[in-house]
Parts: C-alpha cells; structure tokens; sequence
C-alpha cells in the first residue's frame, strides 16, 4: 500500500514539473515568434494583434502564413525558426 502511495506522489510531482517547464518553454517560443512578426497589430490574419497570432503559430505551426505584412528578410527569418522547430 505504500508502494502504491510513493509512486502516485512520484508521478504527480513530475508531472507537476512537466507542465510548469512546458508553459515556460512555450513562453519562450512564443516571445520569439512575436519578435519575428512585423508588430502592425493590423489584424489582417484574423487575429486581433500579433500576440495572437504567435500564439496560434505556437499552436498551428503553419498559421504563419496568414500574416499578410510578414514579407522579405522577416519572412525568411520565420521560416528558418519555424524550420528548426521541426
């Protein structure tokens, strides 16, 4: 019984740790995606600002293509980031 009761409290503490390194990874990607993006908050790709946008990018990583602005030297420096993502 108490095997079963250190191993549950094993996996809850790592699975715990998981998810808060995960969220700071994705905080992480994400504020590298919004320095990429052109930041005219236009709304054009449907989203309200390009904070939005990076996090769908986040989410869908082909969703980059919906912005309309992102164009010649930025364009290429998002999809070398996107392609080292892969």
């Amino acid at each position: 019984m108490i095997g079963i009761l250190i191993v549950t409290l094993l996996a809850f503490f790592l699975s715990l740790i998981i998810v808060i390194l995960d969220s700071k990874l994705q905080n992480k990607r994400e504020g590298k995606i919004l320095e990429l993006l052109p930041g005219y908050n236009c709304g054009a790709c449907g989203f309200g600002s390009c904070s939005g946008m990076a996090k769908k990018i986040c989410e869908d990583i082909n969703a980059y293509k919906k912005c309309k602005p992102l164009k010649g030297e930025n364009l290429e420096k998002m999809q070398a980031y996107i392609n080292s993502l892969k």
